[in-house]
C-alpha cells in the first residue's frame, strides 16, 4: 500500500480550456483563435500567463482571482478520460489517495462531489503557491505521518517535479496537461507517462 498524491489541474481536471479563457478575458482578449488555444496547449499555466501579456508580478493576484472564479464554472469541467477509473483501482488496491494543489478547496470539493469522486480521497491540501507546493507537500506528509519511501507524487507541470524533489518524493508527470514534454523529459522526474492506463501501470511498479 502506497500514499499517493495528486495534483488537480491538469492531472485529474481538465481545467485547461478554462484557465485559458479567463487569463485571455484578464488580458483584454475577447476570444482565443483555434490557433491561440493550440499555442497556449503546450505550456504551463505560468507560462500561458506570460504569453498572454500578464506581467509575473500580476501573477499570484490572478490566479487567486481565477481560482474564485472558478466556482462558477466547476460544474462544466470534466476529469480527464480514464483518470475516474485509475482513482477507483487505486482506491480498490487500498492505497492511500491525497490532493495537493494550487487551486482552492472548495472547487476541488465541488468537482470530486460532481463526479462522485470525493470519497476516494482522505485529504485535500490547498494554498500551494502558484509557484511552488513544497510546503503543502511538506504539511501533508507530516500531518498524516506518512513515509517518502512509501509516497508518490502525481503531477503535469514543472513545478510539480521540482517540489516532489525537494521533498524527497519519487515524482511521476504526466502529459496529458499543462506542460510541454520536453520541458518535462528534460526535469527527470522518476517516471513519465502518457496516459492513464500508464499511470495506472507505473504506480503498480513502485
Amino acid at each position: 500500500m502506497s500514499a499517493i498524491i495528486f495534483d488537480f489541474d491538469g492531472t485529474i481536471a481538465g481545467t485547461f480550456d478554462y484557465v485559458a479563457d479567463f487569463l485571455a478575458a484578464e488580458a483584454g482578449i475577447a476570444h482565443l483563435s483555434d490557433t491561440q488555444r493550440q499555442e497556449l496547449h503546450s505550456m504551463s499555466m505560468i507560462e500561458m500567463a506570460r504569453h498572454l501579456g500578464h506581467h509575473s508580478w500580476r501573477l499570484p493576484g490572478l490566479f487567486y482571482k481565477g481560482r474564485k472564479a472558478m466556482n462558477h464554472s466547476i460544474g462544466h469541467i470534466a476529469p480527464f478520460n480514464g483518470m475516474v477509473a485509475v482513482i477507483e483501482e487505486l482506491h480498490a488496491e487500498n492505497h492511500e489517495l491525497y490532493i495537493v494543489t494550487s487551486n482552492n478547496v472548495h472547487n476541488v470539493h465541488m468537482f470530486l462531489h460532481n463526479h462522485q469522486l470525493q470519497s476516494y480521497f482522505l485529504d485535500i491540501y490547498s494554498g500551494a503557491s502558484v509557484f511552488g507546493k513544497s510546503v503543502a507537500l511538506r504539511r501533508l506528509l507530516k500531518a498524516h505521518h506518512l513515509e517518502r519511501q512509501n509516497s508518490i507524487y502525481v503531477g503535469d507541470e514543472l513545478r510539480d517535479v521540482k517540489a516532489a524533489r525537494s521533498v524527497k518524493l519519487r515524482v511521476v508527470a504526466v502529459t496529458w496537461g499543462f506542460a510541454r514534454l520536453r520541458d518535462l523529459q528534460a526535469a527527470s522526474p522518476t517516471a513519465l507517462v502518457n496516459t492513464p492506463t500508464e499511470l495506472l501501470k507505473q504506480l503498480a511498479r513502485f
